[in-house]
C-alpha cells in the first residue's frame, strides 16, 4: 500500500514520525525541484539513502576533499569494483589506503547533511512504498528515526545563530592558548571542539578545517564558532597573520633601537664633554665618586705627558755640552 501527498500539505517531520511510530518498513521517495531521495525503513529505522545528484558515492568526494584519499586510488578501485564483489573503500583498506574508522565518519558527513537538506524542503512530493527493500546502490546506515528527528530540528533552529558568526571560510584561525583538563571541563568541550581545536595550525583555513575533521559541516563549523566565542582561538584572513607578527617583531625591534640611541648618545655626550675638559658640566649628573677618578686619572695623564714630552733641539745641544 503506498501512502502519497505533497510536501506543503504534509512535511518531511510529520512523515518520518509516522514511519517511525507505525514502525513501517518499506521505501520513501522525495522529490523535489532540488534533488530526487530514496530513504529506505525496517520498522521504523532507516537503514539505507540514495540521491539521483550522486555521480558516485558521496563518501569518497568527502575523503578526497579531505585530503585522505588520491584521486588515481579511487579511480583504480571503483574500476577494481567492477570486476569482483568488493566495494570500493573495502578495496582501499584491504590495502592500506584508507582507515576504516574514516569511511564510517565519511558515512555519517553524508547522511547527516542530506537529512539536514530534505527537512528544509518545503515544495515537492513524497511517497511511501511499504513493500520488499531494495538497498543494494544505497548509502547503508542504521540510524533511529526519533533521534535523527530531534537533531535535526535542532540544528535547522540553531544553525541561524551559527550561521551569521562564521567568518569568512578563507580566514585562518590561531590558538590563543592551549587546552587543559580545566579549560575542557570549565566550557564544556566535547570530542568534537577537541578534535577541531586540534586541528588548527595557522595554516589550515576555516574551510580545509571543516573537510578535514570528517565531522558534518554544521557540527564543525558550530564548534569553530564555539572556540572563537570563549576566546579559545582567533581568526585572521589567511596570510595574515604572519605579516601581523612580522610587524610586531620589526615595531618591536625599532622601540627597542629608538631607546637604546637615546642611551648611546647621551653616552657619546658625556664622553665628548669629559674629553674636551668641561667635566664641572657633567658633575650633576655624573656621582662624585665616578667624578673624582675622572679627575684624577686626567691629573695622571697630563703628568705622564709632561715626563714623556721629547726635549727641544736647545735642550738636546745642551746634553751634548
Amino acid at each position: 500500500m503506498a501512502l502519497l501527498g505533497t510536501l506543503k500539505g504534509f512535511g518531511v517531520t510529520e512523515i518520518f514520525q509516522l514511519i517511525s511510530q507505525q514502525m513501517k518498513t518499506g521505501s520513501l521517495i522525495l522529490s523535489s525541484p532540488k534533488a530526487k531521495v530514496t530513504i529506505a525503513f525496517e520498522n521504523g529505522v532507516i537503514v539505507g539513502i540514495i540521491s539521483d545528484k550522486w555521480d558516485m558515492d558521496p563518501r569518497a568526494e568527502v575523503l578526497l576533499k579531505a585530503g585522505f584519499l588520491r584521486d588515481k586510488e579511487v579511480k583504480a578501485a571503483f574500476e577494481q569494483q567492477k570486476k569482483n564483489a568488493q566495494k570500493w573503500h573495502e578495496i582501499l583498506i584491504s590495502q592500506g589506503n584508507l582507515k576504516e574508522s574514516f569511511i564510517a565518519k565519511a558515512t555519517n558527513v553524508v547522511i547527516k547533511q542530506i537529512l539536514l537538506d530534505i527537512f528544509q524542503w518545503r515544495e515537492g512530493s513524497y511517497r511511501f512504498e511499504d513493500w520488499d527493500l531494495e538497498t543494494e546502490n544505497m548509502l547503508i546506515c542504521h540510524i533511529q528515526t526519533e533521534g535523527v528527528i530531534l537533531d535535526t530540528l535542532r540544528m535547522i533552529d540553531e544553525w541561524p545563530m551559527i550561521k551569521q558568526k562564521i567568518p569568512p571560510v578563507d580566514y585562518c584561525p590561531v590558538t590563543i592558548m592551549s587546552l587543559t583538563e580545566e579549560i575542557v571541563a570549565k566550557h564544556h568541550l566535547s570530542d568534537v571542539d577537541m578534535h577541531i581545536f586540534d586541528l588548527i595550525d595557522e595554516k589550515n583555513t576555516i574551510e580545509s578545517i571543516v573537510m578535514k575533521s570528517l565531522e558534518p559541516p554544521f557540527e564543525a563549523l558550530g564548534s569553530l564558532v564555539k572556540l572563537i566565542d570563549l576566546g579559545l582561538i582567533e581568526v585572521f584572513p589567511e596570510g595574515t597573520k604572519e605579516k601581523r607578527d612580522f610587524s610586531s617583531a620589526r615595531n618591536a625591534f625599532f622601540r627597542f633601537l629608538a631607546q637604546a640611541s637615546i642611551f648611546i648618545l647621551f653616552g657619546l655626550a658625556l664622553t665628548g664633554l669629559v674629553m674636551v675638559g668641561e667635566p664641572r658640566i657633567t658633575r650633576e649628573l655624573i656621582p662624585q665618586e665616578i667624578t673624582s677618578i675622572l679627575d684624577h686619572q686626567k691629573a695622571l695623564s697630563k703628568e705622564i705627558k709632561s715626563l714623556e714630552r721629547l726635549p727641544s733641539t736647545r735642550d738636546r745641544d745642551s746634553y751634548v755640552h
